[in-house]
């Protein structure tokens, strides 16, 4: 699926005076089943998910919301973007749709976003997968701080900043990206609007919005799968175990030759994964 074929799936709604645009495809096996909610990371948008989306919605109402500030979601500049506001707008979004509770599958800021819900919105939160997510003092990445700074805007035009920073995600790969993948990803950041809204985004991560967390995590009483590309380069594999570790029950399961898109680096192992999760019962949750 390309990326525009992907935008059009999309629809959008209104919170207040902002608006999300999101995919809201597929329906459960079972009229009580949670839907499930797919959480990007930066600087990517819902696009992220696309090899994994046709194979979720074949057993499960599946929606991929663009974060605010990203991908076709408001972009204006005059609003918050950390994480903390990022869940908070979460739990009214799903007000909105008339979602009392789902399965979280997120990563990197999505996964921080996740973390926030399961910990602060708990009642929001039936099941937890966390991939290659920010956690406790694990981010920014100095790739992140260095283009949140706002010089960045009159440094270059946007497609030439977008095109660089594209170059330095690939280490995010365990093998080359496709071009058409990697375009994709980056989309929507093409124009000044885009590009300002990205840098916005970067400018808003937020280290204690995840240390502040870290003494809830051991309340987090639904089942929990941590799902990580061994080799990432940007969210190391020890802070995973360490939320595994953290997390009561929570199963660690490291992914062979991925690094942090490990979704894109093997989507069959990880499909496989997180629908044998997915689809397991919720009375208890998972042991190490």
């Amino acid at each position: 699926m390309n990326w525009r074929d992907y935008q059009a799936l999309q629809k959008v709604t209104n919170l207040g005076d902002r608006f999300v645009s999101y995919v809201d495809e597929g329906s459960g096996n079972d009229a009580d089943d949670d839907p499930v909610i797919l959480l990007h990371g930066i600087p990517v948008w819902g696009y992220l998910w696309h090899q994994v989306l046709p194979a979720l919605t074949t057993h499960h109402r599946t929606l991929i919301p663009d974060l605010l500030g990203f991908g076709f979601s408001d972009r204006r500049d005059c609003f918050d973007r950390s994480i903390a506001r990022q869940a908070e707008m979460i739990d009214q979004w799903m007000d909105q749709l008339g979602i009392a509770k789902a399965a979280f599958v997120a990563h990197d800021i999505g996964g921080g976003v996740a973390l926030r819900l399961a910990t602060l919105f708990p009642h929001r939160v039936s099941k937890l997968c966390v991939m290659n997510t920010v956690c406790y003092d694990s981010w920014p990445i100095e790739l992140m701080l260095q283009f949140g700074h706002p010089s960045v805007k009159s440094i270059a035009s946007a497609s030439k900043t977008i095109a660089s920073l594209g170059v330095a995600l690939k280490s995010g790969f365990a093998t080359s990206p496709d071009s058409e993948v990697m375009d994709g990803l980056l989309a929507p950041y093409h124009t000044e609007v885009g590009k300002l809204s990205l840098i916005r985004n970067a400018a808003a991560l937020n280290t204690n919005q995840t240390t502040e967390i870290t003494d809830r995590l051991h309340r987090i009483a639904v089942p929990t799968l941590v799902l990580w590309g061994e080799d990432d380069k940007f969210q190391l594999s020890k802070y995973g175990k360490r939320l595994a570790k953290d997390i009561p029950g929570a199963r660690w399961v490291p992914i062979a030759n991925a690094r942090h898109f490990a979704m894109l680096d093997q989507p069959t192992t990880v499909v496989a994964h997180l629908q044998s999760f997915l689809s397991a019962g919720t009375a208890a949750v998972h042991s190490v």
